[in-house]
């Protein structure tokens, strides 16, 4: 009986002194993140027979339980990654926000005053001189803020490089931990806490799924839409890869083996997934429509160049750069690096343009678009070009069967729009145009003068043939087929006239040169309210307007994400903490409380101990 009752001291005392250990140990850790409470778990010995009676034999420890709840956890990961994603998008669309309310209206502005000064005395070298500074300012400012909006894509790309760092690193440490694991046959609570706090870090940075072994001794760790990270001790490293087929459009990618598989962009969260898509979506949002508003203006004002007379008498220059240079039409096209298409894409109907890019596949023969809404249909290729919303393709080489190109018609036109002059007698202030009637959407510009100054242009009441006269109704061009096929020379001077024009339309034109004429500055005063855009429903600073207005309000909407989001995380912190967390003062009274059963768990081994020598004495 002696050795019993020393046996259920000794236990007793060395339950007593886990308890306390334990107690320490939490207690020790209450700031360590990502620390889960720990509790000695004992239970009552299996107690013995001796005499017909049952005898119970103390206490012994079963196991060290470790505070946790996988839904709980869970809970808490979705909303570290729901919050890294809506901080990245809120941090983001702020920053646009800001360079997206630059003072470009006021350059426009500034612009048309120094127009309506001009106009008030056309043939004032110095004010046409402010109509060229004040041009020059506006294309200053354009190309700075498609530079700004460039370099934020660019930062974009060396933030998803540290990620993809991060993510790869945090692997490698889960890995280790697995290994950790397998060479313990028992729990390793603090080990698990640590695994938990990996999964929480790569939560940040994406969305992750985890799916306990059997054993729960470890989990596979699958990211963003199902790609597997970690499966047992292997690593599939994430990588950053060229895109296609624009190869400076990095995309992820999975090295699996000697193989690298692309990673969906899709559902990816986190804050890889707020970069993406700022990257891929909203910032192309913005440059398309700076350089919409940039190639709307640029080709607005060189169309009224071409429709007046400068201070020599000649045909105006262009202003700004041609919208459709050698430079532009080539940029506009982006294909895979081992490409041999060529393709060059030429603006036609500045109205008809729309934001965005067009997917461009050779299938069967046959040209597919995918347009930016995402609705597809087929191009016929006619005389070596592809036509549709207001551009023109050019196609020098075919595309090879199932390969895709890019087409981008703003993009960059924020980044070209350049002074093509800084001779103010240049500016065509004068309109060569007279009276026009029953014009219709018939567009007409002269080319070149000749000795022919004024001249009449008359649609036949059929509206299928043409005459020139002069002001008199002299015939100076027999009838021709309308519209004509190419350009008409009469003594010297050439014009366009395209197709549109109704029966017994005129066209009145006057090329000489009329001192104080400012016809021409009148049109280009009235390019600030006439609606050239969006199917002649915007005008050109309508596009900055309703992009200003639509950064605005998705910066309100992913503030208020963020915030939700935000307390979304904080409540499930606390949920944790409820249930994981150390609280001080109730392990302050469990140290008292274990301190006392370890002092008379003593005592039992004492008692025992003089009882034993109490028998000892008697022999």
């Amino acid at each position: 009986m002696v050795s019993d009752l020393f046996d259920i001291g000794r236990q007793s005392v060395l339950t007593a002194q886990k308890q306390l250990n334990i107690t320490g140990h939490n207690i020790s850790n209450v700031n360590t993140e990502g620390y889960s409470r720990q509790s000695v778990i004992q239970a009552s010995n299996p107690p013995r027979q001796h005499d017909g009676e049952v005898y119970s034999m103390g206490v012994h420890v079963e196991k060290i339980r470790r505070s946790w709840d996988q839904f709980s956890l869970n809970e808490f990961n979705s909303s570290v990654t729901n919050f890294a994603f809506n901080q990245n998008m809120e941090e983001s669309f702020s920053m646009l926000s800001s360079i997206v309310a630059e003072n470009i209206p006021d350059s426009f502005n500034e612009w048309f005053s120094s127009i309506k000064a001009l106009a008030d005395s056309p043939n004032d070298i110095g004010v046409r001189k402010i109509v060229l500074e004040k041009a020059a300012v506006i294309a200053n400012s354009l190309n700075n803020l498609y530079e700004t909006i460039r370099l934020q894509s660019d930062i974009i790309d060396k933030k998803l490089n540290v990620g993809v760092e991060r993510i790869n690193q945090l692997a490698y440490e889960l890995r280790d931990l697995k290994r950790l694991m397998m060479r313990t046959s028992e729990q390793n609570n603090d080990v698990l806490d640590q695994h938990a706090k990996l999964i929480s870090d790569l939560c940040r940075y994406i969305k992750v799924i985890i799916t306990p072994y059997k054993d729960n001794k470890g989990y596979n760790v699958h990211i963003g839409n199902g790609n597997t990270l970690v499966s047992g001790l292997e690593v599939s490293e994430l990588k950053i890869i060229d895109g296609y087929p624009d190869v400076n459009q990095f995309r992820l990618g999975m090295l699996e083996g000697e193989g690298t598989k692309a990673v969906l962009s899709k559902d990816i969260d986190g804050e890889i997934g707020a970069l993406l898509d700022m990257r891929n979506k909203y910032i192309p949002q913005v440059m398309d429509e700076i350089g919409r508003m940039s190639l709307s203006f640029a080709y607005e004002l060189n169309k009224l160049q071409s429709q007046g007379l400068d201070l020599r008498g000649n045909i105006g220059s262009l202003i700004f750069t041609d919208v459709n240079s050698d430079l532009a039409v080539k940029s506009r096209v982006v294909q895979a690096g081992n490409s041999s298409a060529d393709f060059s894409v030429f603006i036609e109907d500045i109205n008809q343009i729309k934001q965005g890019e067009y997917l461009i596949e050779y299938v069967d023969a046959n040209y597919m678009v995918t347009s930016p809404n995402g609705k597809q249909f087929s191009v016929p290729l006619v005389d070596n070009f592809l036509v549709f919303d207001g551009i023109r393709i050019e196609v020098n080489n075919n595309l090879e069967i199932g390969e895709k190109v890019l087409i981008r018609p703003t993009r960059h036109g924020a980044a070209h729009i350049q002074m093509a002059t800084n001779d103010p007698m240049e500016i065509a202030a004068q309109s060569y145009e007279g009276l026009n009637t029953a014009r219709g959407k018939a567009e007409f510009r002269v080319m070149t003068v000749g000795d022919l100054r004024e001249f009449e242009i008359v649609i036949s009441k059929e509206g299928n043939q043409f005459v020139v006269t002069d002001t008199n109704g002299k015939i100076l061009l027999k009838p021709q087929k309308y519209p004509p096929s190419s350009p008409i020379a009469v003594r010297g001077t050439t014009f366009e006239l395209t197709a549109g024009a109704l029966s017994n339309a005129k066209f009145r034109v006057n090329l000489v040169p009329s001192e104080g004429d400012n016809g021409n500055l009148l049109k280009m005063q009235n390019l600030q309210r006439d609606k050239v855009l969006n199917s002649e429903e915007s005008t050109i600073l309508d596009i900055y307007y309703d992009l200003n207005t639509d950064i605005s309000l998705k910066t309100s909407i992913a503030s208020r994400l963020a915030d939700i989001s935000r307390l979304e995380k904080k409540v499930s912190e606390e949920r944790i903490a409820s249930i994981a967390g150390v609280n001080l003062d109730e392990e302050a009274a469990n140290m008292m409380k274990f301190q006392q059963a370890y002092m008379a768990s003593s005592r039992i081994l004492q008692t025992a101990n003089d009882t034993f020598n109490a028998i000892l004495a008697l022999r």
